[in-house]
């Protein structure tokens, strides 16, 4: 069972509320066609901070005594969902 700060439960948490927060910056703070909307500058932003956040759990999986394979497969949803929602502002707008 899982606690209310486990690692899997942090891990969900920081990619819904980023998820939260890049929406509510693409209603917030929409774009032009020279200047990128705030929340799709958020979602590639995403990318780097995401990767460095799997890594993190990565090196602890490798090298730790504890178990972070749930984590992992948490950042692969995260990241499917990223390039779904990034599919779909993309071919919204043509």
């Amino acid at each position: 069972m899982l606690n209310k700060f486990s690692k899997e439960n942090i891990a969900l948490g920081f990619y819904i509320l980023y998820f939260l927060a890049a929406g509510i910056c693409y209603e917030l703070f929409p774009g032009d066609a020279e200047n990128p909307n705030m929340g799709i500058a958020l979602m590639y932003l995403f990318i780097p901070i995401s990767l460095i956040y799997f890594m993190n759990h990565l090196i602890r999986q490798l090298f730790g005594k504890k178990n972070y394979a749930k984590c992992m497969l948490i950042h692969g949803v995260a990241w499917v969902a990223l390039f779904v929602l990034l599919f779909l502002f993309s071919s919204g707008k043509k």
